[in-house]
């Protein structure tokens, strides 16, 4: 089969165009808008309690500093090197990816869009290849990004959602797309030939470990996956594979999903820097989770009827954690921030253990159902309920207004020793007022706003 049928499948879904766009090296490029001497530099940004590496430069993959790889392992050679190292900063990751999307609204419906992490995103196309020349739009897309915010971006159109997400690492790797890669206009033999020369581990849901069970099919190339018996794969592996290798030949298979479906649980957890013994200090951790995951749930609209609170513990004779869990059922689904608070207290007076040290915590709320859909029953505290309800409408207006820290439910310190190791932060310009970046008459500084 050659690629002209491939190209001739297209019509079975002609009025569907998909195309994903991404920032390149998110985390380092947010470190590099308010550090403009670090481009063109070797840079890498460390996930939680600065572990491993989780974004690199450019540079920094050129002298092969491998994702995921353990900082440790690498730390006295890469300063050697002059590789400028970052913590990972969060609070500043999050509010550029806000901008980011607050601009893409400004191209784009909301229907038509579909976050797909902090700095990706699926655009549903369709309706705007009548009225305007897509890739040209994208282009200015890009260019808007790039002057209002200052972040790099790739984007790949194609139509499916995996050729989109493949054409988007065409656009990353190859120079001549210019940051935007339409597969739906590039000439056919030229389509061939990347399909040929890039693994098929770069498919979207492939991943490294089924791309080496492929190997035994003969499949090692993407131009390998696309024209596989599908029908065969399928048994072999999962419907699934068979649904990617419809998509990579032009059929969408996987709408977008629908951004306003609220989660099914919500889920907040992190390692500590340093292993520790003491309840009250744990009980601070799980405040702060709890608050953040309320947060979400206040945002979502819904109701929590189950709060599970996890510790792990520290094994001394292995790698891994040991955790230990419990739920409890409310006896009516709230998002009353003070009730689930005491809720998750309990659990950890039933956890916690003398003499353990514990390394990481976690807060889930499951059970969750839509606030505007829930209907009290007889047995309620009605005005209990109401009450708290306009507590948490106070509350709620206080941290708009002063911030989410303006308020604090129990135990507090303002040490905050359980909060994870960041030795390599870079100050949250845009969301601190004291670590806002300021210019003089010499240079820019960060000064202590007061």
């Amino acid at each position: 089969m050659t690629t002209s049928s491939h190209i001739e499948n297209k019509v079975l879904a002609e009025n569907e165009i998909f195309a994903l766009i991404d920032i390149n090296n998110c985390y380092v490029s947010c470190e590099r808008v308010f550090k403009p001497h670090l481009n063109g530099k070797a840079v890498v940004v460390l996930s939680n309690n600065d572990g491993c590496v989780v974004s690199r430069s450019n540079e920094a993959k050129a002298l092969n500093i491998n994702m995921a790889v353990p900082w440790y392992e690498i730390e006295k050679e890469a300063l050697n090197a002059g590789i400028e190292v970052f913590s990972s900063n969060y609070a500043l990751y999050g509010d550029m990816s806000q901008r980011f999307f607050s601009i893409l609204r400004r191209f784009f419906n909301d229907d038509d869009l579909e976050p797909y992490s902090i700095d990706e995103c699926f655009i549903r196309l369709t309706s705007y290849q009548k009225t305007c020349d897509l890739e040209q739009y994208c282009r200015e897309l890009i260019e808007t990004i790039q002057k209002w915010i200052g972040l790099p971006c790739s984007i790949g159109i194609g139509f499916s959602k995996t050729q989109a997400k493949l054409a988007n690492h065409f656009a990353k790797k190859i120079q001549t797309f210019a940051g935007v890669c339409n597969l739906t206009t590039l000439d056919p033999c030229a389509f061939e030939s990347l399909l040929i020369e890039t693994p098929v581990s770069e498919v979207w849901g492939i991943g490294r470990k089924i791309s080496k069970q492929l190997k035994a099919y003969a499949i090692e190339s993407c131009y390998d996956l696309t024209f596989a018996n599908e029908h065969h794969l399928s048994r072999q592996f999962s419907v699934l594979i068979g649904r990617t290798i419809r998509e990579l030949k032009g059929q969408s298979c996987i709408a977008l999903d629908d951004p306003d479906i609220p989660s099914k649980r919500i889920l907040s957890s992190r390692s500590f820097a340093s292993a520790l013994s003491d309840k009250d200090i744990l009980k601070q951790a799980m405040i702060f989770h709890l608050k953040r995951a309320h947060t979400r749930l206040r945002a979502q609209q819904q109701l929590c009827a189950c709060v599970h609170v996890s510790l792990y513990e520290k094994i001394k004779t292995a790698p891994y954690k040991k955790s230990i869990s419990y739920a409890i059922g409310l006896e009516y689904a709230s998002d009353d921030l003070l009730n689930l608070t005491q809720v998750a207290m309990q659990q950890i007076d039933v956890l916690f253990k003398e003499n353990i040290q514990y390394v990481k915590i976690s807060v889930m709320f499951s059970a969750l159902h839509p606030k505007q859909q829930h209907i009290d029953d007889l047995w309620q505290p009605i005005q209990k309920i109401e009450q708290r309800h306009k507590l948490m409408q106070t509350l709620s207006h206080a941290e708009k207004k002063f911030g989410l820290d303006c308020i604090q439910i129990g135990y507090h310190s303002s040490q905050n020793t359980w909060q994870m190791k960041q030795q390599h932060r870079s100050p949250r310009y845009t969301t601190r007022w004291s670590e806002m970046l300021c210019i003089d008459d010499s240079h820019m500084t960060v000064t202590q706003n007061k």
